[in-house]
């Protein structure tokens, strides 16, 4: 028998089939690829809302700078405000004030004040509206899939129902109130009655 007759009476595998089940053996499993589509997903929501909070937030970070340079100090509010804004630099993100060298008049102050206080409730509405805009159902769909799925693909890889299912714990859906809790509103300070 020659080697021609050998190879003859081998089954031919083409080399696609071959290449294609190589391929198979170092794909990820259905779990695993469930979990980096639920984590892009994510991930793609919280970089828009970052990236638009970012934008809408310059005005009020303006406003706030404005105020610094009438203010001599932190505790320059109590002539227009009725409470600190130590909190509203806070969740502006806004960078650290630098205080006027010399005392505004009364009226500059209040002017500013109520500047930072319309900027402030435009950024609030402006914010909800974005957040309610938001197109959630693609996200929620792909939750609500990684919820129902995750832990039967990876019993199926993983031969155990208890071992699947440890430390898994299912991902709440999305909603214009779930991400407040994220990216909450601006504190309104309150003006003193003139």
């Amino acid at each position: 028998m020659s080697v021609d007759d050998v190879e003859d009476s081998v089954p031919a595998m083409s080399v696609d089939s071959k290449v294609k089940e190589l391929m198979g053996l170092f794909d990820v499993p259905a779990f695993a690829r469930r979990g980096q589509d639920l984590e892009y997903s994510l991930k793609w929501i919280h970089a828009r809302c970052l990236q638009e909070r970012e934008e809408s937030l310059e005005m009020v970070r303006l406003r706030l700078r404005q105020w610094s340079r009438v203010a001599t100090g932190p505790g320059d509010w109590s002539e227009v405000f009725a409470g600190p804004l130590d909190s509203l630099w806070q969740h502006a993100q806004s960078e650290p004030p630098v205080w006027a060298g010399r005392v505004a008049p009364a009226r500059q102050k209040r002017t500013v004040a109520r500047d930072l206080v319309a900027s402030v409730q435009r950024f609030n509405v402006r914010w909800r509206q974005f957040l309610e805009s938001l197109n959630l159902g693609p996200t929620n769909q792909v939750i609500d899939q990684y919820n129902k799925y995750y832990v039967l693909e990876k019993e199926c890889v993983m031969g155990s129902a208890r071992l699947a299912s440890r430390h898994f714990t299912p991902v709440p859906q999305l909603s214009p109130e779930v991400l407040l809790r994220d990216y909450p509103m601006l504190p309104v300070p309150e003006l003193l009655a003139v």
